[in-house]
This record gives structure tokens, C-alpha cells and sequence, in this order.
């Protein structure tokens, strides 16, 4: 996917259906955020129910059908793994134990069935682009490089199963959240982006790797490590995907500093360390990576809303947020 190209909009992180069920304002706001220009696909998250939505898994299906159907959709499993780790602190792809490895993979089972229901919805076609997945359980702060071996050789086992699975045309990806440290507390805690990407390469199925903007600047407190993580997995020649989403030190009406709060650009959010700059800098890699192998790695945008805003309010921070991205060449 070119600069040129659309899109992914990860509109559910800016949803009313955040701050509770009202199917009149999430159609609206679906509707809406749709209709953007730039937008070539939604990603959508799958929870603990095995539903594409929050409240109403059939309900969302049916607003689907009336999206553009030149859209590509990507499935994240963050919601469903994060539930699961709130009851089983072994349960990931990279779990050393067989009770939690097992349960990852029945959960990925059902994201792939997931796939096939949503791309049935629309007509047949393979929509699905890509599945998100990650790479826990948590790792305890401090854990020696060393001790990330095992989880690597958990993880690439996982992925191996999981290539079995009856994808509909949809890549598994595994999307990179930030690794435990000793300096600070980790949001997700899950394996470093070298052993990730290490476990997709000695899988040898295809799978890829995602680069989310944030959860490496929440990882690194340094706005310039998602450009190095980028280059990273482009060298390796697996980087599938590149999302953009902010982060902050200090708190703001999207939540606390530091913390997984999908803030949208500055200057959308003055306080965002996703900069205009920032952009440009991570655009031009794609673009050179682009120009010289051909690579078709898919952008997205993950930004939030405030608590209890409007519906204009959730939109309008879509569409200044997609203007100063695609304004700086993403």
C-alpha cells in the first residue's frame, strides 16, 4: 500500500458504544466515519463473546453490508486477549505452559471464524486483510533477554498451528505492544519486537508484523524508536502493517501519560508526541521500502475520543486527525 493509498481506520476506538449501547448514535458515528475521505477500511475488534461488537455482533454485521465495498477490514484480538489475561495470567501464543498456549489458540480459532462470518456478510469476497494477534502472557519487569527464548519458541510453534487454520485470504499479524522494563510500568508487558519477529521467521508460515506508533513510544519514551522498529521489520521482510497512533507523558482528556489512550496527532492534541514530523519520517521509510521492493504493507490510524462526547465530536477528531496524517504524506 502506496502513501497514495487509503486508510485503515481503527473507528472503534472513538465509538460510542465505549460509554455504552446506543444503536442509533453508533450508526451514525459508523456511518460517518466511513464516509471520510481516505478511508479505505475499518479495523474491528473481536471480544471475549467472539463478536465483532461490543453489544450487538449481528447488529454490526448488518451495518457492514452498507459500507463501500471497496473497504478492507482487520481484525484485532487485543480485546479478547487482554479479557483473558484479567482471569489467566498464562494464557497468549507465547505461553510456556499447555493450559494457556492451548487457550490462545482456541481463541484464535475463533478469531478465524470470525473472518470467514464477516467476509460471508459481505457478499463472499476476502475482505479480511489481516488478523491482529500478540504475543502474550505478560513478561515480569527486568526479565532477562535470555529468558524470552522460550516464549519464542512457543510463540513461532503457535504460529505454525495457526497458518492451519481456514483463514479466508486473511494474514495473521502479530501487532507489537510495548515489553516489560525495570524503568517504568508496562501497559501490555508482552515480548520485545526481535523475539517477535525471530518467532514469524522460524515459523516460516507468512505471518506478519505490525508496528503500532504509540505502543513503541509507550514501550521506548522515545518518539523516534517506531521508525526504528519499522526499518527493523522491513529489513527482516516481514513487516505487514504500520498504524499510527499518539501517545503523551502527561495526561489528557483521552486518559493518563503513558498510557494505551489512542490519542490522535498533535497539533489534534497538543499534548500528542505524533508529531507532523514524526509522520513524515515513518512515511518516508514506507515510501522508500515501497519503491524499492515493492513491499504492500497497509497504514492505519487508531485515535480515540474523550469520554461521553458527541457524536460530531468523535468524528470531527477522525477527520483532523486523517488531514494531518495524509497532509504529511502517510
Amino acid at each position: 500500500m502506496s502513501g497514495g493509498a487509503g486508510l485503515i481506520v481503527s473507528a472503534y476506538a472513538a465509538a460510542p458504544a465505549l460509554d455504552g449501547w446506543d444503536p442509533k448514535r453508533e450508526a451514525a458515528f459508523l456511518s460517518a466515519a466511513a464516509a471520510l475521505p481516505h478511508v479505505a477500511g475499518l479495523e474491528i475488534p473481536l471480544y471475549a463473546t467472539g463478536e465483532l461488537h461490543k453489544y450487538d455482533g449481528g447488529w454490526f454485521l448488518e451495518q457492514v453490508r452498507h459500507l463501500p465495498d471497496h473497504f478492507s477490514y482487520i481484525i484485532t484480538t487485543i480485546p479478547d486477549t487482554m479479557d483473558r489475561l484479567g482471569t489467566s495470567a498464562d494464557f497468549g501464543l507465547a505461553s510456556t505452559t499447555a493450559a494457556g498456549k492451548r487457550a490462545a489458540l482456541s481463541r484464535v480459532s475463533v478469531a478465524a471464524a470470525a473472518v470467514r462470518t464477516l467476509n460471508a456478510a459481505l457478499g463472499g469476497k476476502e475482505a479480511v486483510r489481516a488478523v491482529h494477534l500478540f504475543s502474550a502472557p505478560r513478561y515480569g519487569a527486568g526479565h532477562a533477554t535470555s529468558g524470552f527464548v522460550a516464549g519464542v519458541r512457543a510463540l513461532a510453534s503457535s504460529l505454525e498451528q495457526v497458518a492451519d487454520y481456514d483463514w479466508d485470504g486473511a494474514q495473521p499479524v502479530l501487532e507489537h505492544c510495548d515489553v516489560a522494563t525495570d524503568r517504568w510500568p508496562a501497559v501490555k508487558g508482552f515480548l520485545p519486537l526481535e523475539a517477535e519477529v525471530e518467532a514469524v521467521l522460524r515459523s516460516g508460515t507468512g505471518a506478519g508484523i505490525a508496528v503500532n506508533w504509540g505502543r513503541t513510544v509507550i514501550e521506548t519514551r522515545d518518539a523516534c524508536a517506531p521508525v526504528q522498529h519499522v526499518e527493523l521489520a522491513l529489513r527482516e521482510g516481514v513487516l505487514a502493517g504500520a498504524v499510527l497512533s499518539g501517545s503523551s507523558p502527561e495526561a489528557t482528556g483521552f486518559g493518563e501519560g503513558w498510557d494505551d489512550c489512542h490519542l490522535p496527532p498533535a497539533p489534534v492534541e497538543p499534548a500528542s508526541l505524533l508529531t507532523p514530523q514524526h509522520v513524515r519520517s515513518l512515511a518516508a521509510v514506507l515510501d522508500t521500502a515501497s519503491a524499492a521492493k515493492g513491499s504492500d504493507v497497509y497504514r492505519g490510524l487508531k485515535v480515540s475520543a474523550p469520554p461521553r462526547s458527541l457524536v460530531s465530536r468523535r468524528v470531527d477528531l477522525l477527520a483532523r486527525s486523517i488531514r494531518v496524517v495524509r497532509g504529511a504524506g502517510f
